[in-house]
């Protein structure tokens, strides 16, 4: 019934309940307005295949008014000149600034008194998917509207809602991913239309019921959360913040829990575990047992971000009862109930491990495509092969990964919350611990406080990152929306037919020529920079697809992006090989911008580290983040590898014709964007040896060498 990652569900379901606004909303009230929307739901479900038209009348305007929306004023244009850019209506706090608002003669300044836009479309319609007989896709028109009209109210208006009637979602601007982190929620089950029954992911969590969600609706739609509550932040600002602040807190806690209590735990048991341990430890063999342990981590971080995001079908049958979401709760069952697990006994370890070989390699029977990742290669923590670790080890560090203490009290962690930036910061404090073997002859983690500052290794802030992104990515963007608006300017003039005219433009277009764009980072740690770049890339890709139809004014029918018919491929090639091998799929991940994340990684983003562990950790992260259910594989063997290439630092090039100075990113093997000098941090300045057919005319100059580990998508 929800959807969307705007705010966290966990705040959603649970702790927007003890706050005032939530309290408003008294039994009475909300009995009042759920009346109130099913007459007009009825309504409009009595007109046969309602139109756009009869859908704002019959239950979008009215929706509105009794969520508090009494002053709006419909189909104003953001446009200053070209086709008109025009969403459906722009809504106001009061009649006082509906009234400043119309009295501006242009249109376009208009928009800066009011609180929200609206984009509403007919009955049903797809929000995330282009429809026959209707024009472009509804969720990347927001985009467009949202980006426009943030620039012409200079930041003050920056959300939008878009609905069908069905679904109303709420989007913002300042989001990390607009494309992705909206809020979304399903008015005809959470008003329990009879033709719109509850699914299963619907009835997975018994706090998500429909009056609960009703209430949200009322909550986070109605006009009262807009306005201003705490000084200049609004509901919305208070919730959005909420989120972040816990899952803050959930990633220190859990961050401390594994390092203080789990890892320690793990590379005692592992050591003692292994059959073949030598006589003497020494240096090599402590670094397999901390590489078996954090590989351990890692693989079962990895299986309940899966499993709580529908990645992997903990809800369907037989994976259900196998699946480890199935062990968290049992564990954390027994243990509420006081009971003990044995030191001897193996008997949960062989389920991991099933479940491990099952990720990797596939299981049809259960669902599971491959993952074909090195984090589950056999080569990649060979002791674990050797070990059986028992109950009491394997209870303690699932449950220790599956709860965090609040108020004295074990409390359950959803991952479907925890953005996978996190994994982050975990990795980091990998690094401060080395192995040793105590006065006892047990293997114990050891402090080692250098290990971080040697490696270079630090997390980036999410607000330098975006800096660096917009700064060093956003130009070469910018350059190509440019190119494809000056193409579609002089084609206007042309005297070929307009089809033709069309034909030609399309080899401009300008979301094919931001995904040929290769971008590197050649230090990536987590890979939390090439997440964020994913999703930025992804929102400007969409954007680029929208923006490119309103600047072709001179043709007959709109202009399509081509890239259009290629998502729908993807899409049509995804559901059949799903089908073919009997792998379940959920077809809301499969949406549009789903779609685009993946042709995003897929193409355009590389990544290098020297550390190994590093490069599969960020192979996880992109892949939970990116990937949809029904195509776990994240790439071939071939397409995806580690090996060893060196870097030089360059103090400046030339490119030929030009003045400007520019930094290259190269490693042979890809050839990566070229990035101006003058729009990258100081700080951020590190070039690379050009290869063969770089368009550099000079040799850079060489400062330093270090070999890194490198995974390329070729």
């Amino acid at each position: 019934m929800i959807a969307g990652n705007l705010f966290t569900r966990d705040y959603l379901l649970e702790g927007v309940t003890h706050s005032e606004q939530w309290k408003s909303i008294t039994s009475g009230r909300l009995a009042a307005l759920k009346t109130g929307f099913l007459n007009h739901a009825r309504s409009l479900q009595a007109i046969s295949k309602a139109n756009e038209a009869q859908t704002e009348k019959s239950l979008i305007y009215p929706v509105l008014e009794l969520l508090g929306w009494t002053d709006i004023e419909v189909q104003q244009s953001l446009s200053t000149k070209g086709r008109k850019q025009v969403p459906d209506a722009l809504l106001f706090a009061d009649r006082e600034a509906r009234d400043r608002s119309v009295a501006e003669p242009d249109q376009w300044k208009r928009f800066q008194h009011g609180l929200a836009i609206l984009e509403a479309k007919r009955w049903e319609r797809s929000l995330d998917r282009a429809s026959t007989g209707d024009e472009g896709v509804p969720a990347t028109q927001m985009l467009q509207y949202l980006s426009r009209v943030d620039v012409q109210t200079s930041g003050k208006v920056r959300l939008g809602l878009l609905t069908n009637g069905e679904k109303w979602r709420l989007y913002f601007q300042g989001a990390l991913s607009v494309a992705e982190d909206f809020f979304e929620i399903d008015l005809a089950k959470a008003l329990e239309l009879p033709e719109y029954p509850l699914d299963f992911f619907d009835l997975a969590d018994s706090r998500m019921t429909p009056d609960h969600c009703l209430r949200l609706f009322v909550l986070i739609f109605g006009k009262s959360s807009f306005l201003p509550v705490e000084g200049p932040r609004t509901f919305h600002d208070v919730a959005r913040e909420a989120g972040k602040t816990w899952e803050e807190k959930v990633t220190k806690d859990l961050s401390k829990l594994v390092f203080g209590e789990l890892f320690p735990k793990l590379v005692t048991a592992i050591a003692a575990g292994d059959p073949k341990r030598p006589s003497g430890i020494e240096r090599p063999y402590l670094a397999q047992v901390r590489q078996s342990a954090l590989i351990l981590l890692y693989r079962l971080l990895f299986v309940v971000y899966a499993e709580d995001r529908d990645l992997l079908p903990k809800s369907r049958e037989p994976y259900r009862d196998f699946s480890l979401t199935a062990m968290r709760l049992d564990i954390a069952s027994r243990k509420a109930q006081g009971k003990g697990f044995s030191a001897t006994m193996v008997s949960y370890w062989p389920k991991l491990t099933a479940i491990f070989k099952a990720v990797s390699e596939g299981d049809n029977s259960f669902g599971i495509p491959p993952y074909n990742g090195g984090l589950f290669a056999i080569e990649s923590a060979p002791l674990l092969d050797e070990v059986q670790l028992t109950d009491a080890i394997v209870t303690d560090v699932i449950h220790g990964l599956s709860h965090r203490i609040e108020d004295g009290e074990p409390r359950y962690i959803n991952y479907r919350d925890l953005s996978v930036q996190q994994l982050g910061t975990v990795y980091e404090r990998t690094l401060e611990y080395d192995l040793k073997v105590d006065n006892d002859g047990k293997v114990v983690p050891a402090a080692d406080h250098t290990a971080r500052h040697e490696s270079g290794s630090y997390y980036t802030p999410d607000s330098l990152v975006m800096l660096i992104i917009e700064k060093a990515v956003g130009p070469f963007v910018e350059e190509r929306l440019a190119a494809f608006r000056s193409e579609a300017a002089k084609l206007a003039s042309d005297r070929r037919p307009k089809r033709a005219r069309l034909a030609a433009l399309r080899h401009h277009d300008p979301a094919r020529a931001i995904l040929g764009l290769k971008i590197c980072d050649p230090a990536m740690g987590s890979g939390h920079f090439l997440v964020s770049l994913v999703d930025w890339l992804a929102d400007k890709v969409l954007a680029a697809m929208a923006d490119a139809e309103q600047a072709v004014t001179w043709a007959d029918d709109a202009y399509q992006s081509p890239l259009a018919r290629e998502i729908s491929t993807i899409r049509d090639d995804i559901i059949h090989h799903a089908l073919d091998n009997i792998w379940p799929y959920v077809d809301e991940h499969l949406q549009d911008r789903h779609i685009v994340r993946r042709m995003v990684l897929k193409r355009c983003v590389y990544g290098v580290d020297k550390n190994p562990l590093a490069v599969e950790l960020a192979k996880v992260a992109l892949w939970l983040h990116t990937f949809p259910s029904g195509y776990i594989r994240l790439r071939s063997a071939r397409r995806y590898r580690s090996s060893t290439i060196t870097f030089v630092a360059a103090t400046r090039s030339l490119v030929p014709g030009s003045d400007r100075q520019w930094i290259a990113l190269s490693t042979g093997a890809v050839r990566c964007s070229w990035m101006r000098r003058e729009s990258v941090p100081s700080a951020l300045r590190l070039g690379c040896r050009p290869s063969r057919n770089s368009p550099m005319s000079t040799s850079p100059k060489s400062i330093s060498r270090r070999t890194c580990s490198t995974a390329l998508n070729q």
